[in-house]
């Protein structure tokens, strides 16, 4: 699914006989060429919030018995304006900055009606972002959103109020509209300001307008709004022709909610599909949803590290290497293969998920030895997880949900001359001028056919259950396929979604997150996922080579600019983990493959937690099931969290964790003005308490006389104290860096054993209490360590176990 206008149309074409590049558009979405370089810089240096929150801001979400928190927006569209979800602005720019404060969001289409109450379950606030000035229901609508309000639900209208008329109907009487202004502390003026020359801003807040861009020398048109509550905080204040009389209030907040008018919360460059916020997202729904005491399940860390992942889809596993060391006319040599020996084989110290396209590897598609052997070869390597990028490769999804193999005939001579026989049961001859026929079903989609590999008619069982039985059948003892990749366009349909949790695997590609002087935004930065029906869809943390590559047709240089997006995505705030996602047809030009080696070098040059993918997707999926339960001031119970393992909270200089309080928790970092909590994976109900600390050291945080995590390189869960020590087990990948705090100085013998071997040292901590050491280990499979004090001998009371990971959603 594309955040962005398709500029250009992929060209299908083979290299020996295997997928290339061009035919993927995209999980990768097609990027516009010649963007807007606006402030980014400005914007990313700008503070996360400047004291904002407006004197009598409602609490969120109505007073309810519950102590659940309530983390869930409701958020307000229209699919016939403004198309399916995915292309929403609610969805493509709204909702990565709500997950990032702790948010979800919980999406209604006004065309199926007006929300009802149960919409409104466990629901801290509404948002509104619609683009159009009419609606089905305006009365209906206006009704609605006034008792809302009333109930005391926080009411964020973010665009169009939408209720000027019924679509196709009767104007809406302007004192029926005022009725929700008012609530909202705001009234129409009564004038419309189309010419704006000679509009000034008397009342221009920097912490909340100007985000990434300045606001237009020719500022657009807008409707007058009053304000007549002196509780309501303006943070934009327009005035024409110097007449007070002309203030108009655009951007406001206040004890009901919010408003911001239409064209003052982003600009959309029409010829390129690209957008760039006015509003700061971050600090205006911080103040309009009241998130400062909200914990933030993070996806972005663990063991107090910024996490990495990586993974390959198998695109190009068979095209022939241009490598002029691999170079041999007589037995060529595959893509696959020189990814396997230059970027997995020379990196055993980062995971990698390796997910072939299974139409390479089986003899009846388009299979032979040679690319079954490389995939055997790789699923040997210990840090390989096992992944599959389904069987044929669809490429528009939505093509396949109400599939019949006649839907595929006008396509059958650009599969090849083997596929017709196959559909022979389904048909006479193609019909006459069926690629004309065929080209209208694939209309507004950058794909030439409906999926890559259409040997035999297609099959979703196959796509997902014959992918990862055909797969398992190559693996090593010991190991299974964890994930399904998405290809294409990555819109897997609701069904093919559910097969995959059928199937026991996790899920994950889209989203392609870039953030670099060719799209400079936080609006090309996605969400965690996206929701399909009652499944859910896991975005990959970063874009792959593809987008870099205009399609993998020129600039094959270009993925060597992915750290540009690593670093604008970790300060000022950091929105996503460490993702390196390709293809195997970046082992086919050097230029590809040296700038992948590249990444994989600045990934080993970070401070990283290193995880599998599919790891990194159930973390994605524990964001969206994590419960948060008052339990006292201060303090919450964490249920249902799968295998999120971070809490963040953020302005938290000057906080700490109250251990004393606290249950489950392993330790935790401060970084950026937030404070990240690492909770204990062994715990099913951690409880978190958090307390106020006149000045925090290192020292200063330690309960009792023992050790608190502040950051490892691996994996940390069933932590046990001990007489003077502690007791836990860890799984990760390179070297086991940990660094302590320690209640005060002193020296620390350490031991590790598992299936590894065992390893012995000491480590001494100084007057800061600060506790660094190394475990040279392997710690795929899991290590027990021990941490004693002063060399005393180590007690092992009560050994932890790797957590369940059906309960806790874990795989090492």
């Amino acid at each position: 699914m594309s955040f962005l206008k398709t500029r250009a149309k992929v060209l299908t074409f083979a290299i020996n006989g295997s997928i290339s590049a061009g035919v993927k558009t995209l999980c990768a979405f097609t990027r516009p060429r010649g963007l807007v370089r606006a402030l980014v810089a400005a914007a990313l240096a700008l503070p996360i919030f400047l004291a904002l929150a407006p004197a009598g801001l409602a609490a969120p979400g109505p007073t309810q018995g519950s102590n659940d928190v309530p983390r869930l927006i409701l958020g307000i569209y229209d699919s016939q304006i403004d198309g399916q979800l995915e292309f929403t602005r609610l969805h493509r720019l709204a909702e990565m900055p709500l997950n990032h404060l702790g948010l979800m969001v919980r999406y209604h289409d006004l065309q199926d009606g007006l929300p009802s109450a149960k919409n409104l379950e466990g629901v801290r606030g509404v948002l509104s972002w619609l683009t159009s000035d009419n609606m089905p229901d305006p009365e209906g609508y206006l009704e609605w959103a006034e008792h809302v309000i009333a109930q005391g639900y926080t009411f964020v209208v973010l665009g169009q109020l939408g209720v000027t008329r019924a679509t196709g109907g009767a104007v809406t009487p302007p004192h029926r509209v005022n009725r929700l202004l008012n609530r909202l502390g705001l009234e129409l003026g009564g004038a419309y300001h189309g010419v704006t020359y000679d509009v000034t801003a008397v009342v221009k807040d920097p912490a909340i307008v100007e985000f990434e861009r300045p606001l237009p020398d020719t500022l657009p048109s807008y409707e007058q709004i009053s304000r007549i509550d002196p509780r309501v905080t303006s943070y934009l204040v327009l005035r024409k022709g110097g007449n007070p009389g002309t203030d108009s209030h655009l951007i406001t907040l206040g004890p009901a909610g919010g408003y911001v008018a239409t064209g003052y919360v982003d600009k959309v460059f029409e010829d390129t599909g690209f957008y760039q916020w006015l509003l700061n997202p971050f600090a205006y729904f911080r103040a309009a949803f009241g998130t400062d005491d909200l914990p933030k399940p993070d996806v972005t860390t663990l063991s107090g590290r910024r996490i990495y992942y990586s993974h390959i889809d198998g695109d190009g596993w068979r095209n022939q290497t241009e490598l002029v060391e691999y170079r041999d006319e007589e037995d060529p040599v595959l893509s696959a293969q020189v990814v396997l020996d230059r970027a997995i084989r020379a990196y055993p110290d980062l995971p990698i998920t390796v997910a072939p396209i299974v139409a390479d590897l089986d003899k009846d598609w388009h299979g032979s030895d040679e690319s079954l052997a490389i995939a055997r070869a790789a699923f040997a390597e210990p840090q390989v997880e096992a992944g599959s990028h389904t069987y044929s490769h669809p490429f528009k999804w939505q093509f396949f949900r109400d599939y019949r193999p006649e839907d595929e005939l006008p396509f059958l001579s650009k599969y090849g001359p083997e596929a017709a026989k196959n559909y022979s049961a389904y048909t006479g001859p193609t019909p006459a001028g069926g690629d004309k026929d065929a080209a209208r079903q694939l209309k507004n989609s950058a794909y030439e056919v409906p999926r890559a590999f259409g040997d035999f008619p297609y099959d979703l069982d196959q796509e997902i259950d014959g992918s990862i039985a055909f797969l398992s059948r190559l693996l090593p003892p010991g190991k299974k396929v964890e994930l399904v990749q998405w290809s294409g366009n990555c819109q897997p349909y609701e069904a093919a979604l559910l097969a995959t949790r059928r199937a026991g695997v996790r899920n994950i590609n889209g989203g392609d997150t870039r953030f670099d002087a060719d799209f400079p935004s936080h609006t090309t930065v996605p969400p965690v996922g996206r929701p399909v029906g009652s499944a859910r869809q896991i975005y990959a943390s970063n874009s792959n080579e593809n987008t870099y590559t205009n399609l993998w047709t020129s600039r094959f240089f270009g993925f060597k600019y992915l750290p540009v997006t690593f670093r604008n995505t970790e300060t000022p705030r950091r929105l996503k983990p460490l993702n390196i996602y390709y293809h195997m047809y970046s082992g086919q030009k050097l230029a590809s493959l040296n700038a992948l080696l590249g990444n994989l070098d600045f990934a080993r040059s970070q401070e990283i937690t290193p995880v599998a993918a599919s790891h990194y997707a159930a973390i994605g999926d524990g964001f969206y099931s994590t419960r948060l339960v008052r339990a006292g001031k201060n303090r919450w119970e964490v249920r249902d969290r799968g295998a999120l393992q971070t809490l963040r909270f953020d302005q938290a200089t000057a906080k700490t964790v109250d251990f004393a309080r606290s249950h489950g928790v392993i330790g935790q970092r401060h970084h950026q003005d937030s404070l990240y909590v690492a909770l204990d994976a062994g715990v099913t109900t951690p409880v978190v308490a958090i307390k106020n600390a006149a000045q925090v050291s290192l020292a200063g945080t330690t309960p009792s006389s023992l050790p608190v995590l502040d950051s490892a390189r691996w994996r940390i869960w069933n932590l046990k104290p001990g007489t003077d020590g502690l007791h836990f087990t860890a799984q990760g990948f390179g070297d086991g860096d940990f660094a302590w705090i320690a209640p005060g100085p002193g020296t620390y013998a350490l031991s590790a054993q598992g299936a590894a071997g065992s390893w012995n040292g000491r480590a001494v901590a100084g007057t800061d209490g600060a506790l660094k050491f190394s475990v040279p280990l392997s710690a795929i499979d899991p290590l027990e360590l021990t941490l004693q004090r002063n060399g005393r001998p180590a007690v092992h009371a009560q050994l932890g176990t790797e957590p369940d990971r059906r309960r806790e959603g874990s795989r090492p």
